[in-house]
């Protein structure tokens, strides 16, 4: 798998987690709603591990729900202050992702530059 490709799916998973941070922030009070989340980057280190960069490009993110809990009596299991935590740490992760764009497009430039 090419790299600005893997950067590429790993900004819209990134985007599409945000997305369903939101969602779950959004249901904290709706009765019976279940958190979800997105598998990603577990999955794509598992495919790098057992078969190098051509399964790699097959790892798609997985949207899951953990229906099994509840924190609340209503059968909600959203709790806030994780999801507040995730929003955050999805935050720092795009920044990262960005960085490395711009770092190698930057890198791109100084080589064609000269």
């Amino acid at each position: 798998m090419d790299t600005y490709e893997l950067l590429k799916t790993a900004l819209n998973v990134s985007s599409q987690r945000a997305e369903l941070i939101s969602s779950n922030i959004a249901n904290v009070n709706t009765d019976g709603y279940k958190a979800k989340r997105i598998v990603f980057e577990s999955e794509l280190k598992q495919a790098l591990e057992s078969n190098g960069s051509t399964a790699a490009s097959q790892v798609k993110p997985q949207i899951t729900k953990n229906a099994s809990t509840s924190i609340k009596d209503n059968g909600n299991n959203v709790d806030l202050e994780v999801e507040m935590l995730d929003q955050a740490a999805n935050g720092l992760y795009y920044s990262a992702l960005t960085a490395q764009v711009n770092g190698r497009l930057q890198m791109m430039n100084m080589v064609l530059s000269n």
